[in-house]
């Protein structure tokens, strides 16, 4: 589990709302924000709603220097003053270290942790928490290097196999479903054939099953 506090009016023009997608139930995000940036972007909205979160917004009621930063900082020791153990601020602000640093040197809260970032993606991977192992892992996978020419000759490859799937169908019946045709080959891509066979009655029908997996057996 995670706090997670967006200093939006810092961050919304700078993607700070990226890795939205890989926030749970188990999370707590707070956007604050002020009346010059009360908007945000159609997909990061349906990613907080879809992750469950508990979700909670706090705009500015006075306009002043650093009236944000305020409100960010008095929520963590709120959070921690709740129990919470895991704290993460989302800003380019570097002044918000100082929070982070205070934490640091009170030994009677050692055990929490507040982290500061730029993303709420980094911000999960830099609280690094064993329990979020799963989580990290999508993380880490996701932001791994690879090697462009591996990956070219590897997306090819599998284009050409769905292209080889849609000629098999061409000027059948099934020409119309060659799109769900391909996703349901591309999951037996690595299965025996009598388990694409039975793949295909499961989700076609036994006579439509039938007849498509004879028209693609030697593609698959």
């Amino acid at each position: 589990m995670a706090v997670i506090m967006v200093d939006y009016e810092n961050v919304w023009a700078k993607g700070g709302l990226k890795g939205a997608e890989y926030l749970t139930e188990k999370d707590v995000l707070f956007i604050f924000y002020s009346q010059c940036c009360g908007k945000i972007k159609a997909e990061y909205f349906e990613q907080i709603e879809r992750s469950k979160c508990s979700f909670q917004i706090c705009k500015l009621l006075k306009t002043g220097k650093n009236a944000l930063d305020f409100y960010i900082a008095t929520e963590c020791g709120v959070q921690c003053q709740k129990g919470e153990k895991r704290l993460a601020i989302i800003s380019n602000d570097k002044g918000f270290e100082a929070v982070a640093d205070y934490f640091r040197t009170r030994d009677d809260i050692a055990n929490i942790t507040i982290v500061t970032s730029a993303t709420i993606e980094s911000g999960i991977m830099a609280l690094n928490a064993a329990d979020d192992e799963v989580r990290l892992k999508l993380l880490r996978d996701k932001a791994k290097m690879l090697d462009i020419g591996q990956e070219y000759a590897r997306l090819s490859e599998r284009r050409a196999y769905h292209d080889r799937l849609v000629n098999a169908l061409i000027g059948t019946e099934y020409e119309e479903i060659a799109e769900k045709v391909i996703e349901v080959m591309e999951d037996a891509r690595s299965l025996p054939k009598r388990e694409v066979y039975t793949g295909a009655l499961h989700n076609f029908g036994k006579a439509k099953g039938t007849a498509i997996y004879r028209l693609v057996k030697n593609v698959v």
